[in-house]
């Protein structure tokens, strides 16, 4: 697969049931702007710190990424 993912919905449920190698290249590089690798992503090891950030605490680029992935602000800070 190639490019993003149309998110329909609740994001959350779009991307929990995917795993690291289920994602795009693109969706794998939006993810890494938040701190994801393969290796958080699949629960070996823990979240990265901007899991428990508010919207308005992330980067420019992390809230970015996070609105192609699918997330506003109120669905990220609900979260």
């Amino acid at each position: 697969m190639s490019g993003i993912r149309d998110v329909d919905g609740d994001p959350n449920g779009t991307w929990a049931d995917l795993s690291w190698s289920d994602l795009s290249s693109e969706e794998q590089s939006l993810w890494g702007e938040l701190g994801w690798d393969e290796s958080s992503w699949e629960e070996d090891t823990d979240p990265p710190a901007s899991d428990d950030e508010y919207w308005e605490d992330l980067s420019a680029g992390q809230q970015a990424a996070l609105t192609k992935l699918g997330y506003t602000q109120a669905l990220w800070d609900e979260e």
